[in-house]
Parts: structure tokens; C-alpha cells; sequence
């Protein structure tokens, strides 16, 4: 380890008249190509509605997404940021040392400098006094630094740790141990606060190892359409849904009032460990607004094997599960949050009755299914567009053309192999374990832990 590392910036494109374009030639194209299919399928209007809901809901997030922009700040509200106490909590568990340290040396690298930074060892069997030893002579003079070893008690307890401590916080930053900032991602985070009615900010995560694989060039190509969409549309509504776990940013308040909550929440008498970010963001919002800063970027390790992939979205599924009933309970009715997560739901449950109903007719239903992939395949490209308004100095133009013509691949990957995997993540909501991270799964230690079981498997063989 030299504790140095070259982490990647990024520019945010505003939306240009060429992307209005697109967007008005796919409205255009999505009407006429669902009054065709109105003509043909006029019996079935259930199957109809359905598709009319799925377009019109894309089509409401595609509009509104062009409308998210940076949040910038006058020279006196920057004045006022500047004052504010912020707190940084990394909760570490089993992370690569590798990761874990370019980690710190992104946090300690930034434009503006945290004013607390915390690490919580929640009982890792990795020994990290190297890195602990290294960033507590190192880190900037003006920065305090502690590192915390407890029992392993979950990623909750690593941050309430912190959000008890420090009673002088004005904002606290949660940041995952494998995530690294680029170097204006936490001035670029604090400008939406310079608005008295925002509570907390996302960040815009991007997979540092994008090119690793076709798996992860997939995820980021998947994660990057969903945050420069539906993330941006919940944004200019004031109503993000789940800010990043990776790297985002609350304030204080926001945290002290349900401090209580947070830890002790429970579902049908079950103590829930998962969904933090998505607990923390409905927090935000039921205060105020919870928004997005595109340019307040974050690199994450994304999963490079199927099995860590498959384990994470499950993970995830099982937390967004109970979320759904915490949003449709708790956010306001007539707000675009609670709105989109009804309509979604609904679209899902109907959406997956119309795949079942296309197997038991077919091959009646050839037609309309072939209909359907020709108009997903354009319909994915114009849902993808925007993610070209993302610039990363590590990637030449034809790896982003590359990752836009995956678009197709991307939706096909989220109806027939994730959409099936989150019925398994609703059936075992009630189960709340990591079920990753019992030993590294990602970064350079990974990779030696991954050759080491396949000699055992050869000498095994033998």
C-alpha cells in the first residue's frame, strides 16, 4: 500500500437541444407505437391499461429529469457552508485494506475538508492498525480523526456510534469504506443545504471498477440510467426515495429526532438491520426535501461475480420491500414519493401477471411479444440518453458510446433475471442478515482469496 491513488473526476453536461429532441421524437414514437397497439390488442384492456401506465410513467420521469440541474450557490450562501460542522461516519466490516485506505486518501483529499472523520471497525476479523496507524499521523492538521472498534453489532450500530457522539454536527456524511470521492464531491454535496427546506443530498454513484467485466459494466450501465432518470425526476420533486448508502449527506436534526427509530425499528416483530440509506432518506423527507447533486460524485465497488451480485439484490430487495410500506404509510399522499412508489408497485405486480399471461397463450401471444421487445429496444436507448451527460476522465468516448448500446441489454438483464429475484427478496423480507461481507468479495484482497479456492478446488480434483 503507498496510500496514494489516482481517482477519476467527472463533468455533468447539461441537457442540450439534442437531447430535447430525443425526447420529443420518443414521446412522439411512444404514442403512435401505443394507439397501434390499442387497435390491435382493443380486447384486452387490462393488458392495455397496463402498458399505458408503464409509458406514461417513464415518460413523466424522462420530462422532468431534463429539468435537474446542479445545485449552485451565491459567494454569501458559500459563506455559510463553509461554517457548517460536518461529520463523516465509515462504518468497516471485512473491507479490502486496499479499498478501506484509498477510501481515506479520497476524504482526505477533498476541495472542502470534512471537519470530523470517524472509522467504526464493526468486529472485522481484518487487522487494519496499518491504515489506522498511517491516516492518524497523516490526515490534514484541521480535520479530527478517531477510528472505533466495537463487537459486531451491524451497519446501524457502526453509525449510531457516531450520530450519539457528536453533539455539534450540522451535517453528517455516511460513507461506505469501499467508496472513494471525487475531489469536489463533498463541496458539491453541501450546496443543496444552502436551501433552508432540504434535509438531506445524494450523491451520483458510479462503479470505479466499471470495466472489470461484462457484470459489472452491466451494473454501472444499469445504476447510471436509474440515477440520471428516475432518481433526477424524484429530485426536481423533492422526493429522492434512497439517497446512496455509498456516499451521502443529512442533516444533523434529521438524524438526532429519529435516532430512536432507526435503531430499535422493527417489522411484524422483526428488528430490521437493512435498508439505512432508504430509512434515513424517509426521515429527510417526511422533515423537508431530499434531493440529488449530480455533481457531488462517488466511486463504489461494484459485485464482479454473479453470486455476490445476485446476494446484494436480494439484500436490497428484502429492505426496499418493508420501505414500500413505510413510503405508501408515511409520505404525504398527494406527494410525487408516494405516488411513484403506488404506481410502481402496481406496475410491477401487473407487469409480471403480463408475462405470465404471454407463456400461457403463447404462441398466440408471438405477436405482441415480438411487438413488445422491438418497442423495449427503442424505448431503452431513450431512457438512456441522459446517461451520456456523464464525462469520466478514466473512459474515452467510445466506452460511454459502448455503455449506451447496452441500454437494451441493461433492460433485458432487469426483467429476466432481477424482476424474477425480487419476488424471492419480497418472499424473505422477514430476513434481515448481510448475507455479504463475511469475507472480502471485492478489490484486490478478493482477487487472492478467489485464486486461492480455485487451486483448492484443483488440488481437491486430483
Amino acid at each position: 500500500m503507498n496510500h496514494t491513488y489516482d481517482i477519476p473526476s467527472v463533468t455533468i453536461r447539461p441537457p442540450r437541444t439534442a437531447s430535447w429532441t430525443v425526447v420529443a421524437a420518443g414521446i412522439a414514437i411512444g404514442i403512435a407505437r401505443r394507439s397501434d397497439l390499442y387497435l390491435v390488442f382493443r380486447q384486452d384492456r387490462l393488458l392495455m391499461g397496463t402498458l399505458a401506465g408503464v409509458f406514461l410513467l417513464t415518460l413523466v420521469q424522462w420530462v422532468m429529469s431534463m429539468f435537474d440541474h446542479p445545485w449552485r450557490v451565491t459567494p454569501e450562501q458559500q459563506q455559510r457552508l463553509n461554517r457548517l460542522q460536518v461529520t463523516v461516519n465509515i462504518p468497516v466490516y471485512n473491507e479490502d485494506p486496499v479499498l478501506l485506505d484509498r477510501a481515506l486518501f479520497a476524504l482526505f483529499a477533498q476541495t472542502r475538508l470534512p471537519d470530523r472523520v470517524e472509522v467504526v471497525d464493526d468486529g472485522s476479523t481484518i487487522d487494519y492498525s496499518a491504515i489506522r496507524d498511517y491516516w492518524s499521523l497523516r490526515c490534514p492538521d484541521r480535520v479530527e480523526f478517531s477510528w472505533v472498534t466495537q463487537d459486531n453489532r451491524g451497519k446501524k450500530c457502526a453509525q449510531t456510534r457516531t450520530f450519539g457522539r457528536y453533539k455539534d454536527a450540522d451535517i453528517f456524511v455516511t460513507l461506505d469504506s469501499d467508496t472513494a470521492l471525487e475531489s469536489r464531491a463533498l463541496a458539491e454535496g453541501l450546496k443543496p443545504f444552502a436551501h433552508r427546506r432540504v434535509q438531506s443530498v445524494a450523491g451520483l454513484e458510479l462503479a470505479y471498477n466499471h470495466s472489470k467485466n461484462l457484470l459489472t459494466r452491466l451494473n454501472s450501465a444499469r445504476c447510471l440510467i436509474w440515477e440520471m432518470l428516475c432518481c433526477s425526476a424524484q429530485s426536481v420533486a423533492g422526493d429522492v426515495l434512497v439517497n446512496r448508502g455509498t456516499f451521502a449527506l443529512y442533516r444533523a436534526p434529521v438524524i438526532r429526532e429519529n435516532l430512536r427509530a432507526y435503531i430499535d425499528e422493527t417489522f411484524f416483530g422483526h428488528v430490521v438491520h437493512l435498508g439505512d440509506d432508504a430509512a434515513l432518506t424517509l426521515f429527510a423527507r417526511r422533515r423537508g426535501r431530499a434531493v440529488q447533486q449530480p455533481t457531488a460524485v462517488q466511486f463504489a465497488m461494484y459485485p464482479e461475480t454473479l453470486s455476490h451480485h445476485f446476494r446484494q439484490w436480494t439484500r436490497w430487495m428484502r429492505g426496499s420491500t418493508i420501505r414500500t410500506f413505510w413510503r405508501i404509510r408515511y409520505l404525504p399522499v398527494m406527494s410525487y414519493g408516494w405516488w411513484f412508489t403506488v404506481l410502481s408497485l402496481w406496475l410491477y405486480i401487473a407487469a409480471f401477471g403480463t408475462a405470465v399471461e404471454c407463456v400461457a397463450l403463447w404462441p398466440s401471444s408471438r405477436f405482441f411479444v415480438q411487438t413488445m421487445a422491438l418497442a423495449t429496444i427503442g424505448w431503452a436507448y431513450a431512457m438512456a440518453i441522459r446517461m451520456l451527460a456523464v464525462v469520466r476522465s478514466d473512459q474515452s468516448w467510445r466506452t460511454r458510446i459502448g455503455s449506451f448500446l447496452m441500454a437494451p441489454v441493461v433492460a433485458a438483464w432487469s426483467v429476466a433475471v432481477l424482476r424474477p429475484l425480487r419476488l424471492y427478496g419480497i418472499a424473505t423480507c422477514l430476513q434481515q442478515g448481510w448475507v455479504t461481507r463475511s469475507a472480502v468479495e471485492v478489490g484486490p484482497r478478493a482477487d487472492v482469496r478467489l485464486r486461492a479456492e480455485r487451486l483448492q478446488r484443483v488440488y481437491a480434483d486430483k
